[in-house]
């Protein structure tokens, strides 16, 4: 079964010295089917931002050119993809936050949750807080 990648996932792979970097880099070594690891723009813009950010990055913070080499290598390894959006993603979305009562965040981690749903992937992630979405399968590194 193929892995959506969350966006720590792809922080931690493109900056060695995050503090989940060793553990995802090990998981990572013993995934081996090409086409397994999945990337939506989401994820990318948003290991992008971070990346980038010197507020969130400090001495560490990356250029948008070393960003982009980054995400070429992932992308050139061949367990790597890209995808869009699936067809269902707005419906399934949706029906996620719709139970939201007013003053409930409908934040990206909703997004993600339902992107996993609907393409029927395992969502990864460093998050805990993942797990809280009822039929979403979550790895948690």
């Amino acid at each position: 079964m193929a892995s959506l990648l969350d966006v720590n996932i792809l922080v931690a792979l493109m900056h060695a010295r995050h503090p989940h970097s060793a553990r995802v880099i090990h998981w990572l070594g013993r995934q081996e089917t090409p086409g397994a690891l999945v990337c939506c723009r989401v994820a990318q813009m948003g290991a992008l931002g971070i990346l980038t950010r010197p507020a969130a990055m400090g001495e560490d913070v990356l250029s948008a050119a070393q960003f982009w080499r980054g995400w070429g290598q992932l992308m050139h390894d061949e367990r790597f993809v890209h995808v869009d959006e699936p067809k269902n993603l707005e419906t399934t979305w949706r029906n996620l936050t719709l139970p939201f009562e007013k003053g409930r965040c409908a934040e990206t981690d909703t997004y993600f949750a339902a992107m996993a749903l609907a393409g029927g992937w395992t969502l990864v992630t460093i998050d805990q807080g993942m797990k809280r979405f009822g039929g979403v399968r979550v790895t948690v590194l």
